[in-house]
């Protein structure tokens, strides 16, 4: 009989976990585990190896008694329990964790949010996305197994798939070792992943170079689209915080961000904020908007969640300067019949950093060549956009309609 488990998927283009997880959490459609890495699904685990091979699979079980001794020796802290190595192919990863792991409702509701804040453009399918990059799946782990795709993990090139497992291996260690609290949203989510992914980069990247190969640097976010950011969130991020972390008071001060963890991406971002006692706030969110709107989300997204609204039409550099001031957000999703109502409400640093936030904003709306209706009010395509500001907080009201009684 097939079991169901959670697994944890590590992608050459990766997701980070969804717009939609604290909404769905909290209405009891999905569960979470102590860790969590990167995008968490529940999946059918399979029984058997599903490539038989032997020479392949002699090889990597070689490989994996290797660098599991020296993941032990070098971070210290040794396996509790034996670790298993599935080969999979790629077609099966697709045909199971692509299409199988989709929650429907979770990502019209995550391309609905994506497409009110002109991420992506209207045509944009986010089902066809979330299946494509599943296919470029390497290597995962769940609970005291190794999942490997034979099309993308060659064990002949010893170092760099010995990095590869060092990686998946301090991830069933964390797990042995370690906790995490259950994350309220998804900017806290995100920021336990950069954690976790962080150290297990972390491990990767010393396995690299004590095998005399200098690690590949990850891809920077100025190059990505802001989807692609969002999703690599975990691995641009992670390994940088965590490594700022180990640099100033080795794998001791690294195991004790597990007992007082980042709760936002703002503190994985800025690592001196964490090790300063900087914690982001909590914003209570706007009242209901009234009539027959019907609330089918409501999340944290965080500052690096904002740079990539705002460089989807500006340059990196004002986008990042503009969104250095959050401390605090609430986003809400309501629906009515085929219409969305967005309020996203930020709280800011100061007066300043909302003027500056809702500056770069016009700008944005100017850029996609919105119409201004009055001094708040834009119309964009089938979208009214409302800018409010009072001292350092600003709300955004985004209204999408299947058919705008005002828009052009």
């Amino acid at each position: 009989m097939k079991t169901k488990t959670w697994m944890i998927l590590i992608l050459i283009i990766t997701a980070a976990s969804s717009f939609t997880f604290s909404y769905l959490l909290s209405q009891g459609q999905v569960s979470a585990k102590t860790i969590t890495v990167t995008e968490t699904i529940l999946v059918l685990k399979p029984e058997t190896t599903i490539i038989s091979d032997e020479q392949y699979e002699r090889a990597i079980r070689e490989l994996l008694q290797y660098v599991r001794d020296w993941v032990e020796s070098s971070r210290g802290l040794s396996f509790k329990e034996d670790v298993e190595i599935i080969v999979l192919t790629r077609d099966w990863v697709v045909k199971h964790w692509g299409v199988g792991g989709l929650n429907i409702t979770q990502v019209r509701i995550e391309e609905a949010v994506l497409k009110s804040l002109f991420i992506v453009p209207e045509d944009f399918n986010l089902t066809e996305f979330k299946v494509r990059v599943s296919g470029y799946m390497i290597a995962g782990a769940a609970d005291h197994t190794i999942y490997v795709v034979k099309e993308f993990f060659d064990p002949s090139y010893r170092v760099e798939s010995g990095s590869i497992l060092a990686h998946e291996l301090m991830h069933i260690l964390q797990g042995e070792y370690f906790s995490l609290p259950r994350p309220s949203s998804t900017d806290e989510q995100n920021a336990l992943s950069a954690l976790i992914e962080g150290e297990a980069g972390l491990i990767g990247s010393q396995y690299l170079l004590e095998h005399g190969v200098k690690p590949r640097s990850p891809s920077p976010e100025s190059i990505l689209e802001p989807l692609e950011a969002l999703w690599l969130f975990p691995y641009i991020y992670g390994e940088p915080f965590v490594r700022y972390v180990y640099e100033r008071g080795g794998w001791s001060m690294v195991n004790a961000l597990y007992d007082d963890p980042p709760r936002s991406t703002a503190q994985i971002l800025h690592p001196e904020k964490h090790l300063e006692g900087w914690r982001p706030i909590i914003v209570d969110p706007p009242p209901h908007p009234g009539g027959e709107w019907r609330l089918i989300l409501q999340d944290v997204i965080g500052e690096f969640f904002i740079r990539q609204v705002l460089r989807a039409y500006l340059d990196g550099l004002s986008a990042n300067r503009s969104a250095e001031g959050w401390r605090g957000d609430v986003l809400q999703l309501y629906e009515r019949g085929n219409s969305y109502m967005l309020r996203w409400k930020i709280v800011w640093e100061d007066e300043k950093e909302a003027a500056e936030f809702l500056e770069a904003f016009t700008r944005l709306l100017e850029n996609i060549g919105a119409e201004k209706i009055d001094e708040r009010a834009w119309a964009a395509g089938n979208r009214l956009v409302e800018l409010q500001a009072e001292g350092r907080v600003t709300l955004i009201t985004i209204i999408s309609y299947a058919r705008c009684p005002v828009c052009a």
